[in-house]
């Protein structure tokens, strides 16, 4: 038989709560530090500024290029996945519906500046993956 030491179980949960709470804490702090520094780098801004810069002169408005930076980061994020992608497919198809949901959802006409400006964006940061998006987006009604 076992004798329960008075106390000893609220002490060894404390003990466990307080190392479990250190260990997430430390764990936040790296992937802040981690996800920071990416998207604070020379690159990304510079990446961005581009960015601006081709969206401007295609006369589209343009978020600063911190902003652009901070959403895109070196890489164009995703932005740049595979356009082949069922996922990425399936996002390009629900970004030009009605907006309702279950059965009600319709396909509609979409802007052509928005297929325009991305196309801009893709050619910035990923210019080989230009031709597979123009192929997936290019059976798309669009509005003149």
């Amino acid at each position: 038989m076992t004798t329960v030491h008075p106390g000893a179980p609220d002490a060894t949960r404390r003990l466990v709560y307080l190392s479990v709470a250190v260990v997430l804490v430390v764990i936040a702090i790296a992937g802040a530090i981690a996800f920071h520094r990416d998207r604070d780098s020379e690159i990304a801004l510079r990446r961005a500024q581009v960015l601006q810069s081709r969206l401007i002169a295609a006369g589209f408005t343009s978020p600063e290029p911190k902003v652009i930076a901070d959403s895109l980061g070196e890489d164009g994020g995703l932005l740049c996945q595979d356009p082949h992608s069922p996922l990425i497919k399936a996002q390009y198809q629900a970004a030009i519906t009605n907006g309702a949901g279950g059965p009600g959802t319709r396909p509609v006409i979409a802007d052509r500046d928005v297929f325009t400006a991305t196309s801009i964006a893709i050619e910035t940061y990923c210019p080989d993956k230009l031709a597979a998006y123009l192929e997936e987006t290019g059976n798309l009604k669009k509005a003149q």
